[in-house]
C-alpha cells in the first residue's frame, strides 16, 4: 500500500505539471507512456500466441499523438493518413509472406492497439489544445484516477459481491458504486469551480465516472481474452502503465466532444 501510494502521488506530480505547461512537457510524458502503453499491449498479443506488425504500430501510435500534439502548428492534420497507413499496411506485409495462417486475427489486433491507444489518446492533447486547456483536460483526467482511488478504497473496505467476476474476479459491486458516486462528485465540483453551468457539470462527472468504470473492465477484458494476468511491472505498486491508464482513453474522448459540441469551447 505505501509502495502504491508513494507511486501514486509522483505520477499525479509529474502529470500535474505536463498538463500545466503543455506543449512538449505533455507529450514527453504522455507521448511515452502511451507508447510504453503501446509496448505492453502488444506483448500481451505475443504472450497469447498472435503475431501482429507490432513495431510499425508502436512507430503509428507515436506518429498519431506527435500530429495531436503539433496540431495547431502544423498546415495540415495527418490523423486520416496514419489511420489509412494502419488499415492497409497488414495485409500488404502479409502478400510477402508464405505462411498466412492467424493474418485476421493478427490484422485485427494492430489496428485495435494503434486506435484505441494511438488514435484515443490524442485527445489529451486536443482537450488541452482548446482554450482554457489545462483544466479542460485536468478535471476529466483527475476525475478517472479519483474514480479509479475511491473504486479500490471501497471494495477494500466495504467490498462483499462480484462485480462482473467473469471479466475481473477482485473487483465488487459496493467498490464501483463507491468509484462512481465519488468520482462523479469530484468531477462536478471541479466543473462548478471553473464555471460550468449545474447541469454540464453534473453530466460530466456522471459520465466521467461511469465511463471510466468501463474503461477499466476494458482492459480487463483484453488481458482475460489474451490470458494474460497484468499488463506489466514497470509502475510500483500499480503494475503495468496500461493498468494504470486503462481507464482514461473512453472518458477523455467524451469530455473533448462534450466540451467541444455542448458546451462551445474551441
Amino acid at each position: 500500500m505505501k509502495t502504491r501510494l508513494i507511486s501514486a502521488i509522483l505520477l499525479f506530480s509529474a502529470a500535474a505539471f505536463a498538463i500545466y505547461f503543455g506543449g512538449w512537457w505533455l507529450y514527453a510524458l504522455y507521448g511515452i507512456g502511451l507508447v510504453a502503453v503501446g509496448f505492453e499491449y502488444f506483448n500481451m498479443t505475443r504472450l497469447g500466441g498472435h503475431q501482429p506488425l507490432w513495431l510499425p504500430a508502436l512507430a503509428l501510435i507515436a506518429l498519431l499523438l506527435l500530429n495531436a500534439s503539433l496540431l495547431p502548428q502544423l498546415p495540415y492534420d495527418f490523423t486520416t493518413l496514419l489511420l489509412v497507413i494502419t488499415v492497409a499496411l497488414p495485409p500488404l506485409w502479409e502478400l510477402t509472406r508464405k505462411e498466412h495462417q492467424g493474418f485476421l486475427m493478427n490484422w485485427a489486433l494492430m489496428v485495435v492497439g494503434v486506435v484505441y491507444i494511438g488514435l484515443l489518446g490524442t485527445f489529451i492533447f486536443a482537450l488541452r489544445n482548446l482554450e482554457n486547456g489545462a483544466a479542460l483536460l485536468f478535471i476529466p483526467l483527475l476525475g478517472t484516477w479519483l474514480t479509479d482511488i475511491f473504486a479500490y478504497l471501497s471494495g477494500r473496505i466495504f467490498g462483499k459481491h462480484p462485480f462482473f467476476p467473469d471479466i475481473s474476479p477482485k473487483k465488487t459491486r459496493e467498490g464501483a458504486i463507491g468509484g462512481i458516486a465519488l468520482g462523479a462528485l469530484c468531477v462536478t465540483l471541479l466543473g462548478l469551480i471553473i464555471e460550468m453551468p449545474l447541469w454540464a457539470a453534473l453530466i460530466l462527472g456522471v459520465v466521467i465516472a461511469l465511463l471510466t468504470t468501463a474503461g477499466d473492465l476494458t482492459e480487463s477484458l483484453i488481458k482475460r481474452n489474451l490470458g494474460v494476468k497484468d499488463s506489466g511491472t514497470l509502475i510500483a505498486g500499480h503494475g503495468g502503465v496500461f493498468d494504470r491508464l486503462d481507464s482514461m482513453f473512453i472518458p477523455l474522448a467524451f469530455a473533448y466532444y462534450f466540451f467541444t459540441l455542448a458546451l462551445g469551447y474551441k
